[in-house]
């Protein structure tokens, strides 16, 4: 019973949004009066040649309304081009746009695992994080006693797979647990790196190539692999966990490594370097709603605007 309820308000107000649309469109146009003629008029004429026994009139004004939907196209066929002619040319802008959103909450929340898998691989203290938040985490006390060393490279483009068809197949959901389980010291594939491609797994103890310069190679292995892809590949993300002094580092260029100071430093950094603009300000429900709102209406006044004819070239001197 409710979801049939539900259901018969969905459909209210879709079609209310549609009508809506529709008289917005014909709003200030000739188009509007014969609306009223064509779906208000004809149908009281109807009823009232059926009260009055009109015959050959109900008869007439019947078969009028059994072809109306024809009516309408050929009267409304130009706000009907109009209409199409709108929704073609904002369709790609929207899709593109919800398409975006979608991958920057999907990149977003790959970040968030990335810190929280990193802050449980070093003693640091200062290296606490909650899935919530830099707020969130500062009541939790750190529980790691020992450094665990990682390495991390985040693909932008497809250009490693050489590496990945050298490593072990993963093919999994990118997740804190998963990666700590990955570089624990007790499993075979903590030895070598894990690939991140479009937000998965793709494959762990992958062979990455060595430094090339003498003076940037340094001497932990990790690090020097590190470097060693940068410079082969510049826009790839290598995040590196020192096993023996626990810090975290990250290739902000190419053959460069940088030293995080901590978990918020490294979130911005990874934002930078993968596109993502996180707006940190929340609104509320009901600014929610003002704002979209605003934004049907804004829609609504481009689609009227475009349809009032230009203004004579005689105004534009008519003040002098």
């Amino acid at each position: 019973m409710l979801q049939q309820i539900i259901s018969d308000l969905f459909q209210i107000v879709i079609l209310a949004l549609f009508f809506y649309l529709i008289l917005r469109l014909l709003r200030g146009t000739p188009g509007m009066l014969m609306l009223g003629v064509v779906v208000v008029a004809i149908p009281v004429l109807n009823l009232l040649a059926y009260l009055l026994e009109l015959n050959v009139l109900e008869w007439m004004l019947s078969r009028m309304l059994g072809i109306m939907p024809l009516f309408l196209l050929i009267i409304f066929q130009s706000e009907i081009r109009r209409l199409l002619t709108f929704l073609g040319r904002h369709r790609f802008r929207i899709f593109k746009r919800l398409a975006s959103e979608k991958k920057k909450q999907s990149q977003l929340a790959m970040i968030d695992e990335l810190i929280d898998c990193v802050c449980a691989f070093t003693v640091h203290p200062h290296w606490v994080w909650v899935k919530g938040g830099e707020r969130a985490g500062r009541g939790k006390v750190k529980k790691v006693f020992y450094n665990t060393g990682a390495l991390i490279a985040i693909e932008s483009a497809p250009r490693l797979n050489e590496y990945i068809e050298r490593g072990v197949p993963v093919d999994a959901k990118i997740s804190s647990l998963l990666l700590q389980t990955i570089f624990y010291k007790g499993t075979p594939l903590h030895d070598g790196g894990v690939i991140i491609r479009n937000g998965m797994i793709a494959a762990a103890a992958c062979q990455f190539p060595a430094a090339t310069y003498l003076e940037s190679r340094p001497i932990h292995t990790r690090h020097n692999a590190a470097i060693g892809l940068s410079e082969l590949i510049p826009d790839v993300i290598v995040i590196v966990v020192s096993e023996e002094t626990g810090n975290v580092s990250v290739t902000t260029r190419q053959g460069h490594l940088e030293v995080m100071e901590g978990p918020r430093h490294f979130r911005n950094v990874l934002c930078r370097r993968l596109g993502v603009h996180e707006v940190r300000k929340r609104l509320k429900a009901p600014e929610k709603t003002t704002k979209t709102a605003r934004f049907l209406e804004k829609i609504f006044d481009t689609v009227t605007a475009s349809e009032q004819p230009p203004s004579p070239k005689g105004d534009a001197g008519s003040g002098n």
